[in-house]
């Protein structure tokens, strides 16, 4: 198998975490996704198995073969659209991060298929053995649409891009969940929805809370969008642009719980 067919399995391995997310949350329907779920989750298992035959053991844990068994799952255990992500990511979470590992090391172009093999058969048994050494966090973990928006940017070096696309995703969600006129912008925007004087969307019954969070919103939407918007920022490399994108994400995190 090389890096090619790695980067499919990979591929897939995202795109069916997708569905599920998006028919749980309702954003489709089982019968538009169904089809497209099962070639994927068939694809996936066979891929695996082709792998466990030159030596690397890996899992498909997902034990859902339609969207009508995970529907069944998800709609009397997992209440919560945070629940429902959590719960499919954490599913995809070995198999994913062993093959994240290797690809993103860059080893494929020297490496033979005994050594990919070795690799990835040691990160398997890393996961299963030392889930508690530490915690990696890849783009991948992050919010799924901020990954959607700004993964081809930053993955191609476009970190300004990046990050002001995270912060538009963020004032796009705060504009819908309030139902707002697309000219409310900015500031103005973040102060209409959560002034804790009379909030349109509460993250804390607390006041001093929801006013701590309005400031938040506010700071992340003024800074980063106009500081990207009008020139860009100094210094802008991976490791910056991916807290900035990591901000985002917790940002459309607590705007899930929202109320």
């Amino acid at each position: 198998m090389n890096s090619k067919q790695l980067e499919n399995l990979l591929m897939e391995a995202w795109q069916i975490q997708s569905i599920m997310v998006s028919v749980s949350a309702g954003e489709a329907s089982i019968q538009q996704m169904e089809d497209e779920y099962i070639r994927l989750y068939l694809d996936i298992t066979t891929e695996i198995e082709t792998l466990a035959k030159g030596g690397v053991t890996l899992s498909h844990k997902n034990p859902f073969r339609s969207l009508w068994d995970w529907n069944g799952y998800w709609s009397s255990r997992l209440p919560t659209y945070t629940s429902k992500r959590q719960y499919v990511r954490e599913l995809y979470a070995p198999l994913v991060d062993s093959i994240e590992s290797v690809l993103y090391n860059g080893r494929l172009d020297k490496a033979e298929f005994e050594d990919l093999a070795r690799s990835l058969a040691k990160l398997a048994a890393d996961q299963n053995e030392c889930s508690t050494q530490g915690f990696h966090m890849t783009l991948e973990g992050l919010h799924p649409k901020i990954v959607e928006r700004c993964r081809i940017l930053f993955e191609t070096g476009q970190y300004d891009d990046a990050i002001l696309n995270a912060m538009n995703v963020v004032e796009e969600e705060v504009r819908a969940k309030i139902s707002a006129n697309p000219t409310d912008v900015g500031g103005a925007l973040i102060t209409k929805a959560l002034n804790p004087e009379s909030p349109l969307l509460s993250l804390s019954k607390i006041t001093a809370e929801q006013d701590a969070a309005h400031s938040l919103y506010r700071g992340a939407i003024g800074w980063f969008k106009r500081a990207v918007g009008l020139r860009s920022l100094d210094g802008s490399g991976p490791v910056k642009a991916f807290e900035c994108l990591a901000l985002g994400s917790l940002l459309m995190r607590m705007l899930d719980d929202a109320k």
